[in-house]
């Protein structure tokens, strides 16, 4: 019986190289489109196609033959871009895979999406399900659901099959793209205080890699999340201050946390706003105010997903893979 091709596009970021791992673990052969080559430690075991996802014959040609195809591939909220330009990348370079995934026959086309389509929620309002009310948080989040809606209109027009995994923010080897928690890493690895600048008691989501390539495999195989959306999260989301100081405690470090009176947080984020002088993007500094509770019944319902790291262990994963002299 021949393996099933399975295509990763951005398969060199944080998710991609965990989720090569799964897919070649379950014995399917696994292509990459991205502007990057693999860790040289998948290199021997994947087939490597360089390009952009805007780019429309690198798309053609990574599509080609492939049965599942992953779209991961996009521009995070950090980027320097307009509207205009993360369109472009995060619609755009999605309806391109879309289209040649028709063309090309794939049975599935798995979505990564986020957790930051459904924007800010209160405690008492948790946990945030899938049909839960979408908010969402600026031009990123609203281009996720963009895309989400356009796929569902090929599927039904097309018959492309289609699932979409909602993430929060994901840590595991690779972690490079939110410079605030690279530095509290950095704090962390020198034994500095640590400034807890979020609402002490909101509650922290995260996914490790392994846990979400666990779901991104099972959207594509199980035949029920066809046209469905799921919450892929850790089994818990502890008080940020709480994880924070289980973090510091895992990796033996002597930092202290500094708590900021919630009034002053509540000062800066208004402050920033209006300016965006901090390094996270404004669109997601409100949710250090009031984090967030993301049920995943439903995953493990329908897809039997079942998270292995709590969201303490993901954060470790990323920090050790960063700072591993310290460990």
């Amino acid at each position: 019986m021949s393996q099933e091709r399975h295509l990763v596009t951005g398969g060199s970021g944080v998710l991609g190289r965990a989720l090569l791992r799964e897919l070649l673990e379950h014995g399917k052969r696994a292509r990459v489109l991205d502007l990057r080559p693999p860790p040289s430690e998948l290199a021997a075991e994947v087939e490597f196609i360089e390009g952009s996802v805007l780019d429309p014959a690198a798309v053609d040609r990574a599509v080609k033959d492939m049965e599942v195809v992953y779209h991961l591939a996009a521009s995070m909220p950090q980027a320097p871009l307009d509207a205009r330009g993360f369109w472009e990348i995060n619609v755009g370079g999605t309806l391109l895979a879309a289209a040649a995934a028709i063309r090309h026959q794939v049975r599935r086309l798995v979505f990564a999406s986020t957790i930051e389509i459904y924007g800010l929620y209160y405690p008492q309002e948790f946990p945030v399900c899938e049909d839960s009310e979408k908010r969402f948080t600026g031009i990123y989040s609203r281009n996720k659901i963009e895309c989400e809606e356009r796929l569902l209109e090929l599927s039904r027009e097309r018959g492309l099959e289609v699932a979409f995994p909602r993430m929060p923010m994901i840590f595991g080897p690779g972690f490079y793209h939110e410079a605030s928690m690279k530095t509290l890493f950095r704090l962390i690895s020198l034994g500095l205080p640590v400034p807890v600048a979020a609402h002490p008691r909101a509650p922290w989501a995260s996914v490790s890699a392994r846990d979400a390539a666990q779901g991104l495999r099972l959207c594509a195989e199980v035949p029920a999340a066809n046209g469905e959306a799921f919450n892929l999260a850790a089994a818990d989301a502890p008080a940020c201050e709480d994880a924070l100081r289980e973090l510091i405690r895992r990796v033996g470090s002597r930092s202290r946390l500094v708590k900021i009176p919630v009034r002053l947080l509540e000062w800066a984020v208004d402050l920033n706003e209006r300016w965006d002088f901090l390094p996270t993007p404004a669109e997601l500094v409100r949710f250090s105010l009031t984090g967030g509770i993301y049920s995943i019944e439903k995953a493990w319902r329908v897809l039997a997903y079942e998270p292995q790291d709590s969201a303490v262990a993901a954060m470790e994963s990323a920090y050790r893979h960063r700072h591993p002299q310290k460990c």
